[in-house]
C-alpha cells in the first residue's frame, strides 16, 4: 500500500472514537464538545497524538476552527500542545487522581449527608426509580445505561442536598473524574448498584452520618481500581 494511503488509513482509524457533531452552536463549540467527550470517554486515548488536518478532514471542515478548538482544549487541560513536537491528549497521573478523588470523597459525603437531612418525598421517589432502573439495566447487561444512571443518581443527590455552591463544585469536578473512571466503569457498574441501594436506604432513613460514610467510602474504593489503570 502506498505510504500516503497508509497514513490516511491510520489517521482515520485513530479518530474512530469521535462522535458526530451536534447541530447547534458555533463550529468551534461543536468541535470542542465532541473532542472533549471523546477524551473523557476514552475514544481518544491518553497520550494519543492529534493532527489538526486529520480532524478537519474527518469532519469536513477547515483547519482554522480545529486549531481554535485545540487551543481551547489545551487551555482547559485536556490536551497538551508541544511546540515543534505536536499535540497530544493529556495523560492520567497518579498525583491528580489522588488529589481529585481525595477532595471528591469529602464533597460527595457532604452532599449525601445533606441529601439525607433535606430530601423530599419526590426526590426520594426519583432516587428509588434510578436504583430500580439500574437493576433492570444490569439484568440486561447494558453497561452503557448503567454508567448513565450512575451519573444521574449522583447528580440528583447533589440537587437533593439543596446547596447550590456544593452542587456547582461537584458538577465542576465531574468531567475530570469521568476522565479517570470512564475506562473502568463497565467493569464496576454492576457493583455500584449495591452502593446506590445502600446510600438510598440511608437517605430514606434520613441517616446523614451513614450517608456521608457510604458516599465517601465509595469514592475512595473506586480510586483503588483506577490506580491500576494509571500505573500501567
Amino acid at each position: 500500500m502506498p505510504r500516503k494511503a497508509r497514513d490516511a488509513e491510520e489517521a482515520a482509524s485513530s479518530l474512530q472514537g469521535l462522535l458526530a457533531m451536534p447541530g447547534s452552536s458555533t463550529l468551534p463549540a461543536q468541535l470542542y464538545q465532541v473532542l472533549e467527550e471523546a477524551i473523557i470517554g476514552g475514544g481518544l486515548k491518553p497520550g494519543q497524538r492529534l493532527h489538526a488536518d486529520d480532524i478537519a478532514a474527518h469532519y469536513g471542515v477547515s483547519r482554522i476552527p480545529v486549531r481554535e478548538t485545540l487551543r481551547a482544549l489545551d487551555a482547559a487541560g485536556w490536551i497538551e500542545i508541544r511546540p515543534r513536537y505536536g499535540t497530544y491528549v493529556c495523560e492520567r497521573t497518579s498525583k491528580e487522581l489522588e488529589e481529585l478523588f481525595d477532595v471528591r470523597a469529602e464533597l460527595e459525603g457532604m452532599a449525601a449527608a445533606r441529601a439525607a437531612a433535606r430530601r423530599t418525598e419526590q426526590e426520594l421517589a426519583e432516587l428509588s426509580r434510578i436504583v430500580e432502573s439500574s437493576r433492570d439495566a444490569a439484568e440486561r447487561g447494558d453497561d452503557h445505561e448503567l454508567a448513565v444512571l450512575d451519573v444521574q443518581f449522583y447528580e440528583l443527590i447533589w440537587a437533593t442536598a439543596h446547596n447550590s455552591v456544593l452542587g456547582a463544585t461537584l458538577a465542576g469536578m465531574k468531567k475530570r473524574a469521568r476522565f479517570y473512571y470512564s475506562a473502568i466503569a463497565p467493569t464496576l457498574g454492576r457493583g455500584w448498584i449495591n452502593v446506590h441501594a445502600e446510600l438510598l436506604d440511608a437517605i430514606r432513613d434520613q441517616d446523614a452520618e451513614r450517608a456521608d460514610r457510604v458516599a465517601a467510602e465509595h469514592v475512595r474504593s473506586t480510586v483503588a481500581a483506577i490506580r491500576g489503570l494509571v500505573e500501567h
